[in-house]
């Protein structure tokens, strides 16, 4: 329990979190975090569902920073909502947590989360979840392979286009079959011959 005199300085050093000044906000950021953590970060995933676009930037960057403990949070709201933008939010947190802290595997729950995403039909999720799995290595690779073979185009070409920066022999070899397999969308086999001509 926060006392008045300890919210009034949460609320001074919250308002110089959302200051435009990169030395004020990240000053109030470290103090926040420090003294205020479990507040201010009910506080940051509160801001996933802010329709004001700076509020949910700022907030997915801090979360960030959290590491582990944020991937806790995200699951049960990404799981809890129906509103793509949050869906959205969490997933751009979850990529901010991989690359912040080099993770190249998620938890089960987290996977779940993942699994769920891949599911969806909002172009803005599927593109989010793909670039989520760009960055978890070896995991993410394996599910953009197979991702790559989804009836789903959008999904199918951001799959590809995620592989396509992957310089791995595995990569090339599905390229390779999928090249060909007549059944595959002439649309991926262009994507993936321009690639081969550039």
């Amino acid at each position: 329990m926060i006392d008045s005199i300890d919210l009034n300085k949460y609320i001074e050093l919250y308002q110089d979190f959302l200051h435009p000044n990169p030395n004020i906000n990240s000053r109030a950021f470290l103090i926040l975090r420090k003294e205020f953590e479990t507040k201010f970060m009910d506080n940051l995933l509160a801001n996933l569902k802010e329709k004001d676009l700076f509020i949910r930037r700022k907030s997915i960057l801090a979360l960030g920073r959290f590491g582990e403990k944020t991937l806790k949070l995200i699951v049960p709201l990404y799981i809890a909502t129906n509103n793509t933008n949050i869906k959205v939010s969490c997933l751009k947190t979850m990529i901010k947590v991989v690359v912040n802290f080099n993770l190249e595997e998620l938890d089960q729950d987290e996977m779940l989360v993942v699994n769920l995403a891949l599911k969806e039909d909002a172009p803005v999720i599927i593109l989010t979840v793909i670039s989520l799995l760009r960055q978890l290595g070896v995991t993410g690779r394996n599910i953009l392979m197979k991702t790559s073979r989804d009836k789903d185009l959008l999904r199918a070409k951001a799959s590809i286009s995620a592989l396509l920066e992957m310089k791995d022999q595995a990569v090339d070899d599905l390229f390779e079959k999928l090249l060909n397999d007549k059944s595959i969308d002439p649309m991926i086999k262009e994507d993936i011959l321009r690639n081969k001509i550039l």
